[in-house]
């Protein structure tokens, strides 16, 4: 079964808006049993909505639509489509009374406007949307169909996990099985040379993956096959599974698409730790990373943001004449914040930080993107120095991911049997 996906709305050619609703669908088309060949983004003109329709190839099963289906008048989508496929408007006084009863239940009365999105194509099947006012639109033509949905992003996710995957998953007649793992701190061309006679062992319809992005490789395993012997596809993609995590050993953090902070929340919780940062040039970043996670109170007690040398040394107890000696961005002043934190909030872990960030600041000896990461824990104390990078926003994003990581084979290490 093949999909194409078609955003409207000239926002996002702009840049104004992120087309997150072509990601969420292509990883949940794809999880159905749906192969994603194509996404176009358009914009709002009806002309360009028709050229997109016309380029859609026979091979397409699914075309899915998304945006254009709001109360203003540059909401042309539906009227479009209804030209297109020769349809009408039908007032639908049930469609109706479901928007009056959403618009009550937060207090307002539909306006003149919103009267309209109770018109629908009478030719089309009608996709509730139960949590907004623009019902979703299902056209058959031949052997494709044309699905327009609200480009609303939880709007367009509640038709189709209510009213559309369970019936794409229920007509598949392949099915796609996937596995991940995700490395942290080694470069896409190391971990391809790691891998490289492995890989090329591999034989269809097994199929290897790089995802890279700054500071972390996601590796994914796919396998494709009719769904009636989906059985025979789990157990060949677990057997070359368990090959690959043989080969990433502990340099594979997750073997799903968890989060690092979610993978060190699970291994604090089982150590029954408790962890804080002291933080110069990530500024917080990874206490919030941490705090991202549903009930990291249970384990993080807290931040210390040490960006002037005078917190530094006020707070976290750094030596002064270290700071004069070796500087802020050095190991033994990292050192000494992981150590002071510890102290001060009285937690098992800390993780320290310390470096230039840029664009300023650099020198010969410590160019912009020098970082320091510290971590201490009981009867551990661990420290490295890194090269991040010229890039601001990718030295501390990358700093973010590397303290974690540190802090993660920090705990295996404390968990590992003595």
């Amino acid at each position: 079964m093949r999909a194409e996906i078609i955003t409207i709305g000239t926002e996002i050619l702009l840049g104004q808006t992120t087309d997150s609703n072509s990601a969420w669908l292509g990883q949940h088309l794809n999880a159905s049993g749906v192969q994603v060949e194509r996404i176009t983004s358009i914009s709002d003109e009806p002309e360009a909505i028709v050229r997109a329709l016309d380029a859609v190839p026979p091979s397409i099963d699914w075309v899915i639509l998304t945006g254009g289906l709001g109360p203003t008048k540059d909401d042309l989508t539906k009227h479009v489509l209804c030209t297109y496929f020769g349809d009408h408007l039908v007032f639908r006084s049930d469609v109706y009374a479901h928007i009056e009863t959403l618009f009550a239940s937060m207090g307002r009365v539909p306006n003149a406007l919103n009267r309209p999105q109770a018109e629908l194509p009478a030719q089309a099947e009608i996709v509730s949307n139960a949590v907004g006012t623009a019902q979703g639109m299902l056209w058959t033509r031949g052997s494709q169909r044309f699905l327009a949905m609200p480009g609303v992003p939880y709007e367009m996710k509640h038709i189709m996990e209510t009213g559309i995957l369970p019936r794409m998953k229920a007509e598949r007649n392949e099915i796609m099985v996937h596995r991940y793992f995700v490395v942290q701190g080694i470069p896409e061309s190391d971990l391809a040379l790691r891998l490289e006679g492995w890989e090329a062992a591999l034989r269809p319809p097994v199929s290897l993956a790089y995802l890279p992005s700054p500071g972390l490789v996601k590796l994914r395993l796919s396998i494709l096959g009719p769904v009636a012997e989906e059985k025979t596809l789990q157990a060949r993609i677990d057997e070359v599974a368990a090959e690959l995590k043989g080969l990433l050993g502990e340099d594979a953090y997750a073997e799903t698409l968890t989060p690092l902070e979610e993978v060190i929340g699970q291994q604090l919780r089982a150590l029954g730790h408790r962890l804080g940062t002291a933080e110069s040039c990530t500024g917080g970043a990874i206490a919030a990373r941490i705090t991202s996670v549903a009930g990291s109170s249970a384990y993080f007690q807290g931040s210390v943001v040490a960006y002037a040398n005078a917190v530094k040394q006020g707070i976290l107890g750094v030596n002064q004449a270290d700071l004069m000696v070796h500087g802020a961005v050095s190991e033994p002043v990292v050192k000494q914040m992981a150590a002071g934190l510890r102290k001060q909030l009285k937690v098992d872990w800390a993780i320290a930080t310390s470096g230039i960030a840029g664009p300023d600041g650099g020198s010969a000896e410590k160019p912009v993107g020098t970082v320091w990461i510290a971590v201490a824990g009981p009867s551990y104390l661990w420290a490295e120095r890194f090269q991040m990078g010229r890039d601001r926003g990718r030295v501390v994003q990358k700093t973010v991911l590397a303290s974690l990581n540190a802090l993660r084979k920090g705990l295996l290490a404390a968990a590992a049997p003595k």
